[in-house]
Formats: structure tokens, sequence, C-alpha cells
């Protein structure tokens, strides 16, 4: 498993004036073993890009750093504990927040954001043959639906996911997030396909989110937009329950409390599970912790 590059706030936290830290650190945990390993750098500090597993390793994906957003895609491999980064194609924008997710082959990213300060978000489209990188990435036709960032994607049995996550409003001459409650599901055969709603809206749950063999499809806490009420201050964390997809029936369900309520963190396959790797405790606080999820 790799983990590359993200932010912190190392000094002190958010809310008492902390500097937020990117890092360009890379770290691997291998089988078998208790403890990470520091393997190398990124070419750059920076952080909230998406990531997608490949056959030929992990791929890091646009995002952002001090200076902006990026359209840098990297290709991180291992070999004898070191790890290598090979750069791919770059995206033909610039984009942070934004989700991927692997099928048959191709990753598939959608949505995000272009600039910073959250004063827009798309429905773009875009895909890499991760076999034949020399192609590019092409675009596809768009999302029908909201343009998003921080929503989540997966991948179950041949079908591509787009579920949830936030979009932009103007509201008193400025732009105010918006949880959305939408999903919907695309083959390079059919398309677009617009889903059963969300029963509530769900944000920057662990991506791409983990599915069961029976092709569940889950959403483990994330942001569902309850924290509003409270203060920075009194801010007691994200959503603890999990809400799932089952992919058979097309029906929402809910799935229950989880143990570590997480946002803003990737997901991936490990080792027969999947593993949620870090993410923010509260807004501005993060959490140095990897959780293990076994799904039936």
């Amino acid at each position: 498993m790799i983990c590359a590059g993200g932010t912190n706030f190392p000094d002190k936290p958010m809310l008492e004036g902390g500097a937020k830290t990117w890092t360009d650190r890379i770290f691997t945990l291998s089988p078998g073993e208790n403890g990470w390993t520091e393997a190398g750098t990124l070419p750059a500090p920076y952080a909230y890009g998406a990531s997608a597993s490949t056959r030929e390793g992990l791929l890091c994906i646009g995002g952002c750093g001090k200076e902006g957003h990026r359209k840098d895609v990297y290709l991180l491999s291992t070999a004898d504990g070191a790890v290598t980064v090979t750069p791919f194609p770059p995206l033909p924008i610039a984009l942070a927040y934004t989700a991927a997710a692997v099928l048959d082959g191709k990753v598939y990213l959608t949505g995000g954001c272009e600039r910073p300060g959250e004063q827009d978000c798309t429905n773009r489209v875009f895909m890499l043959d991760a076999r034949g990188p020399e192609q590019g990435w092409q675009e596809l036709d768009p999302l029908p639906g909201r343009g998003r960032f921080l929503h989540q994607m997966a991948a179950a049995d041949g079908v591509l996911y787009v579920l949830g996550g936030i979009g932009l409003r103007e509201e008193d001459g400025k732009q105010a997030r918006e949880l959305l409650t939408e999903a919907w599901s695309f083959t390079p055969e059919r398309g677009w396909t617009r889903l059963p709603e969300m029963p509530y809206a769900i944000a920057a749950a662990p991506t791409p989110a983990p599915v069961s063999r029976n092709g569940v499809i889950y959403l483990l806490g994330g942001d569902d937009g309850s924290g509003k009420k409270y203060t920075p201050q009194t801010n007691p964390g994200f959503n603890n329950q999990s809400l799932c997809l089952d992919t058979a029936a097309m029906e929402w369900h809910d799935a229950g409390p989880i143990a570590a309520p997480r946002a803003v963190l990737p997901c991936c396959a490990w080792q027969g599970r999947f593993a949620a790797v870090n993410g923010e405790l509260k807004p501005g606080r993060r959490s140095p912790e990897v959780w293990s999820i076994t799904l039936s």
C-alpha cells in the first residue's frame, strides 16, 4: 500500500491559527508489516488529487499545492521497497477535489474544481487507458447532473458510479456549498443513467468507495451536512453512519454506525479487505490512523 502527499497542521490546530503544511513524502506498508516505511518523495508537495489503483501502480491525478491547482499525473510503483515516480500524461485542465475509479483497466475521472477557493466545480469527465497511456486523457460526455467536488466514485460489475458530493450555488453574490443526493451510473455502451436519489447527502466519504463481492457499494462516514448546526469549536465530527447501494436491486439501505467517522480521505482494496487512510476527524483536524474495512 502506498500513501503519498497530503496536508496537515503540525504546529497547532487550524482553529488556533495553525498554518496548513503540504507534504511530498511517500510511505509504503508491506503485507505482514506493522509499520510504514518512508520510501521517497513526490516531485512537489501537494494534496487533494484523485488516486486510482492500477496493475502498474498508484496513479496520482491532479490536486493542488500552495501555488494552486495542478494538472500533473504521476504513477507510483514499487520495487525492492523503493517507490519510483513516473510522469504520466497530464490532465487537459487543472483539477482538485476530484474523484476517480478504474473500470476495465481504464481510469475515469469526474468533477472537481478548476480554481482555488471553491469558485467553480465541473461536471466534465476524462478517461485514461492505463494500458496505453500514450493516448492521453480523452474527454467523454459530461455527467448530466450538477457539477460537483468531494464526491464518491466506485466501479462494480462493469459499471461506474458517481455518488453525492458538493455542488455550488450563488448566494448573496457568493458561491455557497450545497450537498448533493444525486447518484449516477455509467457504462461505455449506454452512457449515463440517473439512479434513485440517496436518502441523504454525503460528501467526502472514503473514495473509491469499497464494494462487496455481491456488488454493494458502501459510503462510510463523510460529511452529511449535520455539522452546520455547530460552531467550529463545538463540532463533534463527521457523520458516524454508513449508507450502501445494492446495485443488483438498485436500492439504498442504512448500513449502520461505523467506528471511525472520517472525511476527505482515500480508500483502496488491500489484502482481501479495504483500507481507509488518515482523513479529517472534524474540519481542520487530521487523523494519523489507518482503518481496515472488511465487507461480507
